[in-house]
């Protein structure tokens, strides 16, 4: 794991992730208290916070990009998305947002600078906030975009990367788990089996690193290989999230939620 601090990321940190040089990249202390306390206030138990739509147990406010599913869903989340970026924005008041932060962050690293996503000429979201309640986890899984772009897409990812900005974090679980392993689609149906989401923790082995996230860090992981989130126990685990994506080291860094 690379340990930065947010003065320092630049981009061969990055890339060491990108290629599988190290497995995550943490920035300790990246929110600053006052705007825990304020994503406390008003972000934690927010009225429009709901269901994901193909895993009900899972809560989030705003939709993400994984949850398309139909035409109509695509739609909906682009013609959504700058409403649902105002959101969170205006939910920090006169503190500057941890999504916006993280956006200037990353154009600050890279040397192409960064971008939000689009797909077919309409932006995409970022900063969906995740809550994960007690007794629930996140299996074994990998993430890629190109699951979910429409068909015809003129482009395509050459790295992908996560992040996750840390609001709350229970006293006991919620641990990332990083495995070193990246199946390609047919390992991973393999693994997957029948089952709608994820692989069974048996199939996978103790993983290679253990990370206990704190309240207001910020850790980037590569999606793409195996990863994991054990169980929370006592209090919901809230993050703000998004996806950092390479077409190229010549090109802006896109991200979205």
């Amino acid at each position: 794991m690379i340990d930065v601090d947010e003065t320092s990321l630049c981009a061969d940190h990055i890339l060491d992730l990108c290629r599988g040089n190290a497995l995550a990249i943490r920035i300790r202390a990246f929110t600053p208290p006052a705007v825990v306390r304020r994503a406390e206030e008003q972000l934690f138990a927010h009225p429009d916070r709901g269901a994901l739509g193909h895993a009900a147990e899972f809560t989030r406010l705003g939709i993400a990009y994984a949850e398309v599913r139909s035409e109509e869903v695509r739609q909906a989340y682009h013609r959504h998305a700058r409403a649902n970026i105002e959101r969170v924005r205006t939910l920090f008041g006169e503190l500057a947002s941890p999504v916006d932060r993280f956006r200037t962050l990353l154009d600050d690293a890279w040397p192409e600078g960064a971008r939000l996503l689009s797909v077919d000429g309409s932006k995409c979201f970022v900063g969906v906030c995740r809550y994960l309640t007690p007794g629930v986890d996140l299996e074994p899984h990998i993430d890629n975009l190109e699951w979910t772009l429409p068909a015809g897409t003129g482009w395509a990812l050459q790295y992908q990367l996560s992040a996750n900005i840390y609001l709350q974090v229970p006293p006991q679980g919620g641990e990332l788990e990083l495995w070193r392993v990246a199946p390609d689609a047919r390992e991973y149906e393999a693994l997957k089996g029948d089952r709608h989401y994820g692989i069974g923790r048996e199939q996978v082995g103790a993983p290679d690193l253990v990370i206990k996230p704190e309240v207001g860090d910020l850790i980037f992981l590569n999606p793409r290989f195996i990863h994991a989130v054990r169980p929370v126990r006592g209090t919901d685990r809230v993050t703000l999230s998004a996806f950092v994506g390479i077409k190229s080291v010549t090109e802006p860094l896109v991200y979205w939620s």
